[in-house]
């Protein structure tokens, strides 16, 4: 049986650091195939999981007193967040580094950038990630008006998105002009790097494309 995750030549009893567009919920699923595996392996095992948002202190001290546990049994921490607090990491450099006997650590994470350099050279690491298809930008470039664009505007503000799909959608203008043999003067292309970096600072939404959209507005009335 070939699943996800967990392939025979893949678990090589090692601890491991697997790098997934959703995180936590890639965790439970791996946690349930682990569990098949060993169950066809007719192996006992001990699967602890630790799933939070953001991963703290506490959740560290944690994790360790139950790594420490002593068992018989082979034992499997997985844990998953999508941000992982400094003080957190720091505290589960020992043990990642010397894990108990009979202990594996495996880690989910979105991208290596919520982890410190010091815990991603600790743990092989393994890319589960898939590229999502982007989305169609949402206007027609060739027609909208400036009211559509304020609807538009207010539509992704009620939305919530978060980063990625704000860049998801930015990524999807840019092609969507080329598309269209839309053309944009030199300092108007500039708007993009700024709109990428802007968003890496949570600037909401709209206030990110509202410059882009004016500018190629202003381009189709030239």
């Amino acid at each position: 049986m070939i699943r996800r995750f967990i392939r025979k030549a893949e678990f090589n009893m090692t601890s491991s650091l697997i790098y997934a567009n959703v995180p936590c919920e890639e965790a439970k699923r791996y946690q349930a195939e682990l569990k098949q595996y060993f169950l066809e392996q007719n192996t006992p095992v001990f699967i602890e999981l630790f799933v939070e948002e953001e991963l703290k202190i506490d959740h560290a001290h944690e994790i360790k007193r139950c790594a420490t546990l002593s068992s018989r049994e082979q034992k499997v921490c997985i844990i998953a967040a999508n941000t992982f607090n400094i003080f957190a990491q720091n505290a589960l450099l020992k043990i990642l580094e010397e894990p108990p006997e009979k202990t594996l650590f495996i880690l989910f994470a979105k991208h290596k950038h919520v982890l410190l350099p010091t815990i991603r050279s600790r743990l092989p690491c393994i890319d589960k990630r898939v590229k999502p298809t982007p989305k169609p930008f949402g206007l027609d470039l060739r027609t909208c008006s400036l009211d559509e664009v304020y609807r538009y505007l207010q539509r992704i503000d009620q939305e919530n998105w978060n980063k990625a799909e704000t860049q998801m959608q930015i990524s999807a203008l840019l092609e969507e002009i080329k598309r269209t043999h839309i053309t944009l003067k030199y300092e108007k292309l500039e708007y993009f790097q700024e709109a990428v970096y802007a968003n890496a600072l949570y600037l909401r939404p709209s206030y990110n494309l509202l410059p882009l959209l004016l500018a190629i507005l202003e381009a189709r009335e030239v």
